[in-house]
């Protein structure tokens, strides 16, 4: 592949469009999930279903989110390409991947508690499909979040971890 197609794969600018993408993703399975709780026993497997796909999806793009560097160390374009611009949305990534990484894990885990065998978890179905929503919610404003930051980003940005 080319290496200025490789380069724009992995802008900044990309990175955010995706995730603004995968944010409204996010919002439309929860805004589905939503509409159907007044009917939970009808269209739980369905819900399931929708927070098992956002959970996979938050973690395998916050696995590729938080690998960029390397990514872009493989691809060629770093190091000739690296300026403090790309340090700082690496850093970004790194961090905002990571957070992705754990929040799909957890609406994942919501997910397996409800369908673990030998556990009767009826009671607690309903709140666990909640707190995978919300998590789910919470993952779509992390990723409206770092494509703000990566989009707003500075010439010459100074980042510290967490942000």
């Amino acid at each position: 592949m080319p290496k200025q197609f490789l380069t724009a794969l992995t802008s900044r600018q990309a990175i955010a469009l995706v995730n603004l993408l995968l944010a409204f993703l996010m919002i439309q399975g929860v805004w589905d999930i939503s509409g159907k709780a007044l009917q939970m026993e009808a269209f739980q497997h369905h819900m399931e279903e929708i927070l098992e796909g956002l959970g996979t999806i938050m973690v395998a793009f916050g696995v590729a989110l938080e690998e960029r560097e390397n990514l872009m160390r493989m691809l060629g374009i770093y190091p000739a390409g690296r300026t403090p611009q790309q340090t700082a949305a690496d850093q970004y990534c790194h961090d905002y991947g990571l957070f992705l990484l754990l929040v799909g894990l957890f609406v994942e885990v919501s997910v397996y508690i409800i369908r673990m065998p030998d556990i009767d978890t009826v009671d607690f179905d309903p709140a666990l499909i909640v707190a995978g929503a919300v998590l789910s919610v919470l993952g779509g404003l992390l990723l409206a979040r770092l494509s703000w930051l990566l989009s707003t980003m500075p010439e010459n940005p100074v980042v510290e971890a967490g942000h």
